[in-house]
């Protein structure tokens, strides 16, 4: 994400003016998650709050401020990444998985300091999930009931990172608003708002939340451009038996976006009256808000009404919209068609510079040419997230991002890893490449087949109905556990349709939540695994795959079979692949695929280099 109004402040005076503002509040600590008020991974410039506290760009985290330390938590993804953005003489990294969770060091550490007095732990109920905050109020009680009290600001009162920011703070983001019409939605407004209100009737409820910025999107057919990447903007919805509210600026809304509302009934109110019109609207009902979009003010505003009762299941709106319909299925289909264009006229270009005319591209500019490539195709909107261009020892950070004032020249010598997606109308792409542009050493052949070979094992998966991420994450990882090798990431994620390139409630990953969702056929999911050698190479595979249907000679317990169906058409890298690592069936997997790459895209390619370098990266291969 972009750094707007990050850097006027050095670290430790940022957390100096925090732990002032934490004492006038006679707080002892304040947990700063980096979600805005939606839950959502990547946010608008004024809500990255966590991002300028601690200088750490990360999409995944939180830090918790404490008048004598400062520490971040986030994934495996992001280690190397804050190692090098976090100022260490003011914070501290704790890696999630690897050092104690944050509720355990609030225990352990924090609260066990001082055991005779009672730690108050402030937080933003705004930017905190229902969810979150009563798994740190259970494990609080249960470990330490009398130690420590959770203070939740008052709606309304200024944030207290905001205090810091000052004037510097960027303001809400007011994007053009636009309709996403049925050519490409697949279904009318209409039609999901009816599907919505049939689910509210099967769970009792007759009043509706709708907190997460891509599920109003989805619902109302509108897309915008208020967080970097990701095509929606800062939204509410409630929806009752017979009302439906968007909470937006209204003056933001494009003609014919206005047309589609004002057709369907649907009223809009200014998106900072949420509060006192769910006030009002809850009384008496039974609510329904997500716990885990659904951010504390919203459930203490219910509580206040009163409502009845809240009803805290998953949004119905995030499993509509995870299962694509046929317009949408179609869409990806040709949006990562027009992408394979794209990367392969890119991959042709960057291997001719390097090998050919002798040049060293820096990260960056190959990453603008990349960039350039995918926005000459038709119906391209934005990038769907930053691209990642990195070289040798780059690679092994997950999510990097490359800096003009120090990223490295791609040369013949390392390896290069290539991870970018576009926005289009009528789908949402997401492809990691793998390559080298000479001689690879035997064990980064070795690596890179290894990953292949896991990319090969989910791809072929098939699986019976009920089968949750979890089990398709180590099925995967198999293939690199067999010689040791792992990665810190999930093994994918779900795909939005010209909405979030993270897109739940599916996943594949080793986290326990991927098991809470089963797979259904028309779900997009990636398929990445990846190994990444700190300080010297990083390597992933990652196409897009659609859940299908499959027919298989017996169906046990007369359960349907599913299976994936591909959807990127970029070719792998022949020059890192290791033949006799391979069986048969995979080296056929291989070559099946290249033939597909090639039909499917030759087609389409005017760049004569582009043509000549597909053709040579999808010849057979044999041992």
């Amino acid at each position: 994400m972009e750094s707007v109004g990050m850097d006027f402040m050095k670290a430790e005076e940022k957390v100096v003016r925090l732990r002032k503002y934490l004492k006038d509040l006679q707080l002892d600590a304040f947990i700063i998650p980096s979600e805005d008020a939606h839950q959502s991974e990547y946010v608008a410039n004024c809500d990255q709050r966590r991002q300028f506290i601690s200088d750490f760009t990360g999409s995944a985290g939180f830090a918790v401020v404490t008048q004598q330390e400062a520490l971040l938590w986030t994934d495996g993804r992001y280690f190397l990444q804050a190692e090098k953005e976090l100022d260490p003489k003011v914070w501290k990294l704790m890696r999630m998985l690897e050092d104690k969770s944050m509720e355990d060091w609030l225990v352990d550490c924090f609260i066990a300091e001082s055991p005779q007095t009672v730690r108050s732990i402030g937080m933003d109920g705004r930017f905190i999930s229902v969810a979150s905050f009563k798994r740190l109020e259970r494990i609080l009680q249960d470990k330490c009931p009398s130690c420590a009290s959770l203070v939740l600001l008052p709606i309304g009162e200024e944030n207290l990172v905001d205090k810091v920011w000052g004037k510097h703070k960027p303001p809400i983001p007011k994007s053009l608003v636009f309709l996403h019409s049925e050519e490409y939605a697949g279904e009318s407004v209409k039609s999901k708002l009816a599907r919505v209100r049939e689910s509210m009737a099967k769970n009792h409820c007759n009043l509706l939340i709708v907190s997460a910025l891509d599920e109003v999107a989805w619902l109302f057919n509108l897309r915008g451009s208020d967080v970097e990447y990701n095509p929606v903007f800062l939204s509410y919805a409630i929806i009752t038996e017979t009302q439906s509210l968007l909470f937006m600026d209204s003056s933001r809304l494009e003609k014919e976006a206005q047309q589609s509302l004002k057709e369907q009934n649907i009223q809009t109110i200014p998106y900072e009256n949420i509060f006192q019109v769910l006030q009002e609207k809850a009384k008496d009902c039974i609510v329904w808000l997500d716990k885990n979009k659904g951010n504390m003010a919203l459930y203490q505003v219910c509580q206040n009404a009163p409502c009845k009762k809240i009803v805290e299941n998953p949004c119905p709106i995030s499993w509509f919209k995870a299962v694509k319909n046929e317009k949408e299925v179609q869409g990806a289909k040709e949006a990562h068609v027009r992408d394979a264009v794209a990367l392969i006229t890119y991959f042709a270009w960057l291997e001719h510079q390097v090998v050919v005319e002798q040049q060293k591209p820096t990260e960056c500019e190959a990453a603008d040419i990349l960039d350039s490539l995918r926005s000459k195709q038709s119906l391209f909107v934005s990038l769907s997230f930053p691209t990642i261009s990195s070289v040798g020892s780059n690679a092994a950070i997950i999510h990097y991002r490359p800096n003009p004032k120090d990223c490295k020249r791609v040369d013949n010598e390392h390896i290069y890893l290539c991870d970018s997606g576009g926005q289009y109308r009528d789908g949402t792409t997401d492809v990691t490449r793998t390559l080298h542009f000479g001689v690879p050493s035997q064990r980064e052949k070795e690596c890179y087949t290894r990953v292949l070979k896991s990319h090969i094992q989910m791809d072929t998966a098939i699986f019976p109905k009920g089968t949750s991420g979890l089990a398709l994450d180590c099925l995967t990882r198999a293939p690199l556990w067999k010689v040791g090798l792992d990665y810190r990431h999930g093994t994918g994620h779900g795909v939005g349709s010209f909405l979030n390139v993270h897109e739940g409630p599916q996943s594949i990953s080793f986290r326990p939540s991927a098991s809470e969702v089963a797979l259904e056929p028309n779900m997009l999911v990636t398929d990445e695994p990846g190994y990444y050698e700190d300080g010297v190479f990083g390597i992933r595979i990652e196409n897009v795959l659609l859940v299908k249907s499959v027919k298989t000679p017996n169906q046990f317990g007369g359960k349907p079979y599913f299976g994936f169906e591909h959807i990127t058409f970029v070719p792998m890298e022949n020059r890192l692949i290791d033949l006799n690592l391979l069986t048969d069936e995979e080296l056929a997997w291989i070559n099946r695929y290249h033939e597909e790459c090639w039909n499917k895209v030759s087609p389409h390619l005017k760049d004569e280099k582009a043509f000549k370098w597909l053709q040579e990266k999808t010849c057979p291969l044999s041992k």
